[in-house]
């Protein structure tokens, strides 16, 4: 598996998918899966999640800092104080798109589209018994 991360913030001409989430973990990820068009996947990986409010679809994503306006809302809606660096903009063809996350890496690579970066939190877990 050939994988980069990067610091680019704008993906004009993909379509991003909500691919995984993890209640238990706080864990989301957010893919464009390669295609025959796209020779890679671009994940957005993002760990400690407290708020989203995306569709499951995202068009020519950018991604931006929030408006004062949406960190007074965040602040409200999540009980605790919400830090600036932990908000993250999601846009998607003019329509704003809030995430929470602690944690937030965007990472290019060549896995297989059903690979997630989350299997070996998931085979760590132990079932409740």
């Amino acid at each position: 598996m050939n994988t980069q991360i990067l610091t680019q913030r704008t993906f004009l001409g993909r379509t991003f998918q909500l691919w995984e989430y993890h209640v238990s973990h706080g864990s989301l990820l957010i893919r464009s899966p390669k295609s025959l068009d796209e020779a890679t996947n671009i994940d957005i990986i993002c760990s400690g999640v407290d708020y989203l409010s995306a569709p499951r679809f995202i068009y020519n994503l950018e991604i931006t800092e929030p408006t004062v306006e949406e960190f007074q809302y965040l602040q409200t809606v999540i009980r605790n104080p919400v830090p600036m660096s932990y908000i993250h903009v999601l846009v998607s063809n003019g329509n704003r798109f809030l995430v929470v996350a602690a944690g937030f890496i965007i990472e290019e690579n060549t896995s297989d589209i059903f690979d997630s970066p989350f299997d070996d939190i998931i085979t760590r877990a132990k079932p409740i018994q």
